[in-house]
């Protein structure tokens, strides 16, 4: 949940750098400085307003509601400093213009996509911005037709010409697709409010409100946000509502303080971030209309089991320094007593050691995770419980060890305990592009290897779908889905699930997958339990680790500027660390979307996605026009390393992610 916040947010700064910050002629070359210099100018030129000092920054006018703001603090100097990293370099590259061009109306209509519609777009912003952005979702909980609202703040000072032409654009565009307008006077500042006309069978009646003047661009979908903003603008209502907030300063101190201690000075700071994830994930729920599917509210239910105890999570992002394109630091602020089921949260910090031999050099992605396995199993107990309303965990744990038809294993005695606390996942990509692609495979370290092979040879032995390979060194068993005869039905009634399930055509998150467990080459090397989307990957693996390989991604050269950029920010101890190579990790992914074949890819996160979501421009032949892309060798030199690692600290967890400028 909390990645996916983040990269929600992430994403929106991206697009802005990508569709806006393009290289059509000269680029904005105000500083912040110089900006504030030619604003105070514009001011005193126009004869009574406000002075540059007296200017209240957008995150000081937003209300204690604010669920998750992105503050861009100066769109001019994001922009100089997005064309200076590899990635705004490949972007202006002539080989990716082609698709550019058939993308950068599609691109900058993502504010629409949201179903939310505030009227301006990032190339306005770009536009009209003559210092800071900031984009907020607001929570409205009273208002249970629409619980929620979007805003935009944009510094428009010295560029008013520029903000009038766009107010007449966004008019003549909204009346254009059938929207009416009525002026409201609001104090000094007239707010101009759109009603859309509702699309076929829309029961909402949406709206529009902006207003401007010679300060700040406001934008929202519904007037009383505008409102209210322009309030604490005029000082009729109090300001820093949000922006005092004990979480919020929290993160911000810590973020900044981890961002000095970096010592990126030539790199400047692009975007801040904050969200309260609870909030967050309702109020996205409501504007992708996600309907559940029964009776369980996933967030209540993790809200029971103590997870919010996660207050808030944000950061700040430095682009174009000397050594990382860019570098984000942040935390997530969990600063309460782990209870119930929220104790499955108990990540650990340990030193980072150096990265296993075994891990092959074609790898793109290792991460390591440092977890109480058994502790966090146990934890979660409640969860399952309160989840389907029943005692149930126990029961199916006794189950497994006593059913005679089952697998007879004894999980608290034989298999958990045998878990050391650490779990690696390794990511590659077979080439030629194809389906089966993209591949993982999951490491656990292990105690006694003997009693642990023990439990995966009774587990396999009653699972229909299991086969065991010829593989001399270590007993390897795949699963291929469909092989074998189960009843379904008849086994969750073992367990105790007596009501009639309703069959769904949902593919599964993995049609074959391989366990084994491999001993290392002498007594002193660590033992594993590898589980692997793809066999052929478990044994490449598993026979570099009883060989006690050394040659591989620890030993290359871009792994070791990696991992040295960690130990320079600090990442000796960790509880989870990540060495991440793009122009390796990507490639296939790549490929088959410039084939028109991505859909076909049968990868986890593939069939994740088409779990959660509909594919956009359904039945349309490549509606993205991703065939003019160029080949994936074209590209790759401007795909540089990446890394991230967290900690946990007293407060929760300190976030670090960077991606290498060469």
């Amino acid at each position: 949940m909390n990645r996916s916040l983040a990269a929600l947010l992430f994403g929106w700064t991206l697009l802005i750098g990508s569709v806006c910050c393009r290289a059509e002629g000269p680029l904005q070359t105000s500083s912040t400085e110089a900006a504030a210099a030619d604003n105070a100018a514009a001011a005193a030129a126009a004869g009574g307003a406000a002075a540059a000092d007296d200017f209240i920054s957008g995150v000081d006018l937003l209300p204690v509601t604010a669920a998750g703001v992105m503050r861009i603090p100066s769109v001019p100097d994001f922009c100089n400093a997005w064309q200076q990293t590899q990635i705004g370099k490949l972007l202006s590259s002539p080989e990716m213009q082609p698709f550019l061009d058939e993308q950068r109306e599609r691109a900058s209509s993502y504010l629409d996509s949201l179903d939310r519609k505030i009227g301006l777009r990032p190339e306005d912003l770009y536009e009209i911005a003559s210092g800071e952005v900031v984009a907020a979702w607001l929570s409205f909980a009273e208002d249970k037709r629409r619980p929620y609202s979007l805003c935009v703040i944009a510094d428009i000072r010295g560029m008013k010409p520029h903000a009038d032409d766009a107010g007449e654009k966004i008019d003549a565009e909204l009346k254009a697709g059938g929207a009416t307008r009525r002026d409201v006077k609001h104090g000094a500042e007239t707010i101009r409010i759109y009603t859309t006309k509702p699309k076929p069978g829309q029961l909402k009646v949406e709206e529009i409100a902006i207003s401007w003047n010679d300060q700040r661009f406001i934008a929202a979908d519904r007037d009383v946000a505008v409102i209210d903003l322009l309030d604490v603008a005029s000082g009729k209502t109090p300001s820093k509502a949000f922006s005092s907030r004990p979480s919020y300063q929290k993160i911000q101190q810590d973020s900044y303080a981890a961002i000095d201690s970096a010592g990126e000075k030539s790199g400047t700071v692009c975007w801040e971030w904050f969200a309260e994830p609870f909030a967050m994930v309702r109020i996205l729920r409501e504007v992708f209309e996600y309907d559940r599917r029964d009776d369980l509210d996933i967030l209540q239910l993790l809200e029971r089991q103590g997870f919010k105890v996660i207050e808030a999570l944000g950061g700040v992002a430095v682009v174009s320094g000397d050594r990382f394109d860019v570098l984000h630091r942040g935390s997530v602020l969990a600063p309460g007593k782990l209870v119930k089921a929220a104790r499955m949260l108990q990540a650990i910090n340990a030193p980072r050691v150096a990265i296993p031999g075994w891990p092959s050099d074609d790898a793109g992605g290792f991460y390591r995770i440092n977890w109480e396995i058994e502790d966090s199993f146990w934890a979660a107990e409640s969860l399952i419980n309160d989840a389907l309303g029943e005692d149930l965990f126990r029961p199916m744990i006794e189950g497994i060890r006593d059913d005679p038809e089952g697998p007879q294993i004894d999980l608290a005695k034989d298999f958990l305990p045998n878990l050391e606390n650490e779990v690696i996942l390794v990511t590659d990509n077979t080439m030629p592009a194809g389906p089966e692609s993209d591949r993982m495979l999951v490491a656990l370290r292990i105690k006694n290897s003997d009693v642990v092979k023990d439990v995966i040879r009774k587990a396999m032995e009653v699972e229909p779908d299991a086969t065991k390979l010829d593989v001399p060194e270590y007993d390897v068993w795949r699963v291929e889905r469909g092989e074998g005869d189960s009843d379904i039905d008849e086994e969750l009634a073992l367990l105790g699930f007596e009501e009639e399930f309703e069959t769904e055509d949902v593919a599964p998150l993995l049609n074959h997958w391989a366990i084994a467990v491999v001993d290392g080459k002498t007594s002193g090397d660590p033992s594993y339990l590898i589980f692997s989307s793809h066999s052929e990957l478990l044994t490449k693996i598993g026979d570099r680790i009883s060989a006690g390989a050394k040659d591989g991604l620890a030993a290359t050269a871009a792994t070791q500027k990696i991992t040295a950029a960690m130990d320079s920010l600090g990442a000796q101890e960790v509880t989870f660390d990540g060495v991440i190579h793009p122009s390796l990790s990507l490639r296939a992914r790549y490929e088959l979307l410039r084939e028109g074949r991505l859909q076909e890819s049968d990868s986890v996160i593939t069939n994740l996605l088409r779990r959660v979501v509909e594919a956009d421009g359904e039945g349309e032949p490549d509606p993205i026009q991703a065939s003019k892309l160029p080949p994936f060798e074209k590209i790759q030199s401007y795909l540089k390393g990446a890394g991230a690692f967290w900690k946990k600290t007293d407060s929760g967890w300190s976030m670090t992610g960077f991606l290498l400028a060469e």
